[in-house]
This record gives structure tokens, sequence and C-alpha cells, in this order.
């Protein structure tokens, strides 16, 4: 017997009797957590979790519980306690309707929804990989940096992990939806030293199948990001030409993603409001949010409502097509459904991206180096996200360390600089775009890209 579907099910029947709609979001997963340091075994961590989330709607209120029990007894608490969050945010000013999503009909036919369940269907493998076998790649991220440049001194963070995740939706229309799989993760961040100048720079990696695995590419990138700054100068002030590695640009992504939720724009507080159908970026830079990707770390079937899956046009040759929207924002702004649906059991309902990919240049990364005179190639932003960056207006100030070129030619790595801009010029300032993507992924992929000019701050 499906115990979940039966509680719910009897609770389901006492909101009928109370008034209102409700949803529960049921997230579970399984992790395996391994670290060396030192040559040594140093973290070792299994864990299980489980949290159920009820959101109770009441008219144009919604109140929110969650437990990490999931006896029918609290089970049946946690519907009370949202319930009463609901009725203390009711008021005669909140009587929008605010829509709960219903199951849509799986057709027998070969469309794109038989298409979505086989494509789902294989990120859940059972590989029968042993323990030993991932606690070598656990070693591996460590000794394997080690072994290949002298210049690296330690790891001081590296790590493995496998992480088996479900979601469950269900709702007083009928919905019930489940998704499961599984991946590996991890990363390697080497330090490295030569005469007085040290470095720390990595790489990570997300697969789906253990054999996936290639941990001594892993290590090599790592090593060859770290040492490559090692001997670093000052940047002299000024205003350069810039390539933003492919990696790095996902930071820049991450700065604006929050403008596309259709709930910022109704608050208020996205600079792309009253935007769309503009053009706004280089007419070069294509965005779309793939969430049936299933190379991108954010895949998925259907979003926190139990909508379907589906692509979704961001920005075409500039253009801004789209905003993210659930149901209730959706209709409150009469936009398309994208079905960007998010939040986690202890969270409240709110609207994010899935796999956000940015499209294809035609050009190399030499080719994209040798483009200009005088270039600086940023390879990591040091300073993080949202320590240099202003919602409000789009400016951003960000240390950052790279390599200077000059006609094609690498003079060396430069670092001790700050690169300032805003969000909004540097978009229409995209001159070119690299023909590759990251190896390593994610939710955000990227190519190079090559920006006309920002400002550095340095010697």
């Amino acid at each position: 017997m499906d115990i979940i579907k039966y509680n719910f099910d009897k609770i389901q029947e006492q909101a009928k009797t109370d008034g209102v709609k409700i949803e529960l979001l049921i997230s579970s997963s399984e992790n395996l957590s391994l670290g060396y340091s030192q040559k040594k075994l140093e973290k070792f961590e299994s864990s299980l979790t489980q949290v159920a989330g009820f959101r109770v709607i009441l008219g144009g209120a919604q109140g929110y519980s969650y437990t990490e029990n999931l006896s029918p007894e609290a089970l049946l608490l946690c519907y009370r306690e949202a319930l009463e969050n609901a009725k203390t945010l009711s008021s005669p000013e909140k009587n929008d309707h605010i829509p709960l999503v219903s199951p849509e009909p799986v057709s027998k036919s070969k469309d794109s929804k038989d298409k979505v369940t086989f494509i789902f269907s294989n990120l859940l493998h059972d590989e029968n990989n042993s323990i030993e076998e991932k606690m070598e790649v656990a070693r591996r991220l460590e000794q394997d940096c080690l072994d290949r440049d002298a210049r690296i001194q330690s790891v001081p963070y590296a790590n493995f992990s496998e992480t088996l995740s479900r979601i469950r939706v269900l709702n007083s229309h009928g919905m019930d939806q489940e998704f499961s799989q599984n991946y590996f993760s991890g990363y390697s961040y080497p330090l490295a030293k030569e005469g007085a100048s040290s470095k720390m720079n990595g790489d990570s990696f997300f697969v789906r199948r253990f054999k996936d695995l290639d941990v001594a590419a892993i290590a090599k990138s790592a090593v060859e990001k770290t040492v490559s700054l090692l001997g670093a100068v000052k940047l002299q002030t000024g205003n350069y030409a810039v390539l933003i590695d492919k990696d790095e640009f996902r930071s820049v992504i991450g700065m604006f993603t929050g403008y596309l939720s259709a709930k910022e724009v109704f608050e208020e507080k996205s600079l792309f409001a009253g935007k769309l159908g503009q053009k706004i970026a280089s007419p070069l830079f294509e965005l779309i949010d793939d969430p049936l990707n299933t190379f991108g770390a954010s895949a998925r079937p259907f979003d926190a409502e139990g909508s379907p899956s589906q692509k979704t046009v961001v920005f075409q040759d500039g253009i801004l097509k789209n905003f993210f929207t659930n149901s209730e924002f959706a209709q409150k702004m009469n936009l398309p459904h994208t079905a960007h649906a998010s939040r986690r059991p202890a969270s409240q309902m709110d609207i994010a991206p899935s796999n956000l990919i940015v499209g294809l240049g035609s050009k190399s990364s030499a080719e994209l180096l040798a483009s200009k005179q005088k270039i600086v190639y940023i390879t990591h932003f040091s300073g993080g996200l949202h320590s240099g960056f202003k919602e409000s207006t789009g400016d951003f100030s960000m240390p950052a360390e790279g390599l200077l070129y000059e006609n094609g030619k690498c003079l060396g790595p430069v670092d001790q600089f700050v690169v300032s801009g805003n969000i909004l010029e540097l978009l229409r300032d995209i001159e070119a775009l690299g023909n590759e993507y990251s190896k390593s992924a994610s939710s955000i992929m990227c190519p190079d890209v090559l920006v006309s000019s920002l400002s550095f701050a340095g010697a």
C-alpha cells in the first residue's frame, strides 16, 4: 500500500471540510561524502534525509509548514500548522484566486511526454560500484594533483559525493508526480607554491554515471588552473577588452537570473521589467532554459508544482523573449506558464530556472584571445558573486585573477585587480562567443565570452 498517498487522501478530506486547497511536497535524499587530506581518509559521512512540506491555499493567502516525521500524526499536525499560518495571513485584500496545478493526461502515442518519461527514466542507475571504488576516487582527487606537479604543496579541498534524491508532489486536484535521480559530484582545489608566490584554484565535476568519472582529467585541469596563476603581477588600472572563461561566465549569468522571475518583475525588483520583447543584449547573445537537458545538473521532468517541464527561450538575438513563471504569476500577470515553480519542503513557493544554456559562437578560445591587441582573460572571480553585485542597479565590482594577452600571446598571469561594470552594459557589449562548452556539468552552461571593454582597478 502507498502509505503516503493514503495519509494524504485522509488529510485532503479534512482540507475539503476546512474549505482549503493543499499541496504536499516530499523531498528525500541519500548521500555519501568522502574526503582525503594529507593522504589520509579524513571524511566519511553517510546521511539520509526526508522532509515533507504542506502548502495550504486559503483564498489569496498561502500557509506553509514542514516536518521530518512522515507519520500520519505528524503529517496531520503539519497540515494544521500550515492552515493556521494561512488563516493568519488571510485578509479581505487578499482575495485573488491562487491556482493549483491539475495533472495532465499522459498520451499513449509517441509524443513529447513519452519522450520526457523515457529521458528521465535513464537518470536512475544501479551500477553497483563498491565502496572501495568510491574511496579510490576520493583518494585520487588529492593524490593525482600532488603527483602531477612538484609545485603543488597540498590539496586543502577535495571531496567525492554520491547522491540519490527523490521528489514527490501531491495536491488536492489529483496531482501525484514522483521523480528520482542519482549522480556523482565533487571537486579538487590544490594549493601551489613557487618562490614567494602561492595560489589555489581547482575544478569540479558532476556526472550521472560512475563510469563517466575521469579523475585524471579533473586533477589535470585543477593543477593547470592553479599553476597558471603563479608568478602573477599586478594589472595596471584601465579599461581592457575581456574574455571571460566559460566556467566563470556562470557567475555573470547568476547576476541577472533573478531579473527573469515574473515574481521579481511583479514586485518591481527586476531591471528587466517593461523590457519584454525588447533588444537589451548583444544580438549574438542567446539563452534558453532547458530542464530536459540531462547533462545539466538541474534536469527535472516537472517543477515544484508538478507542472511538466518544457524548454523556454529567454533571449534570442539579444531580445528578451520570456519571463519565468509558476502557475500563480502566469495567471496574475497574464504570461505564458513556463513551469518554473521552485520550493523545498521547508521553504515558500518561488520561481527559479533549471538548466540555463548560453548559445555557442563560432570561434575558439585562441581566436578570441587573438582578436584584440590587448585583452584580459578572466579565469577566476575570487570575491564571490553576492559580495560584489548590487541587484537594484546591476552594478558589479568583483576581485578576479587571470592572464594578460597581447596580440594573441600570453604575457603571464595578473592579479590584485577588481573588475567593474554594469550587467546590462556587459550584455550589450558582448562581441563574440566561444564554440565549446565546459566539460564539467553544471546548471549553467556557457562558452567563453568576449566583452569589448570593462573597467579594471589594479596597480
